[in-house]
């Protein structure tokens, strides 16, 4: 067998958090410095989506005039409110299944997200997955997160060079 390792992106394959973000980070911005700074959802899908928090903060000042001495407060809590939303995930008997599937049949699984840690480890943990987990690299993990193929590389460097199969 060619493939023994599995990766799995979080956001968008093993769980719909794009709305989650999207919204948790809204609420963020309100609630620090008020609606004037908030990204309507035109602007979230044709320049925001799928850039990590701090990159939005650092948009949103060029683009609207957030003051950056306001990063860490609205980064800090949009992970209060993204892990409370994630809280509200259940159990997902289909990838469950899947992942049982996989891992009987030998293969190494790992996932690889753009979220952070405590993001990836609840996510994972509310929908029954990671005891199924052999690795999981997080934004933290790697010093080029994605889409930089440094962190897929990171990944299958960990699990002794194994031929990478993309889920």
């Amino acid at each position: 067998k060619m493939i023994k390792l599995v990766i799995f992106d979080l956001d968008g394959v093993l769980v719909e958090a794009k709305e989650i973000h999207y919204q948790t980070l809204n609420e963020a911005i309100k609630h620090i410095v008020g609606n004037d700074m908030v990204i309507n959802m035109e602007e979230h899908l044709s320049i925001y989506d799928g850039k990590k928090t701090m990159e939005k903060l650092e948009m949103l000042t060029e683009r609207k005039g957030l003051p950056p001495i306001f990063y860490e407060r609205i980064f800090n809590t949009k992970q209060v409110f993204t892990l409370t939303a994630l809280r509200n995930l259940s159990t997902d008997i289909r990838l469950q299944n899947l992942m049982e599937r996989l891992k009987n049949d030998g293969y190494l699984l790992s996932v690889c997200s753009n979220s952070v840690r405590r993001t990836v480890l609840t996510a994972l943990g509310k929908l029954g997955l990671i005891k199924y987990m052999d690795l999981i690299i997080s934004n933290e993990d790697v010093k080029n997160s994605k889409p930089h193929p440094r962190s897929e590389e990171h990944t299958s460097e960990l699990q002794s060079h194994v031929r990478i199969s993309y889920a």
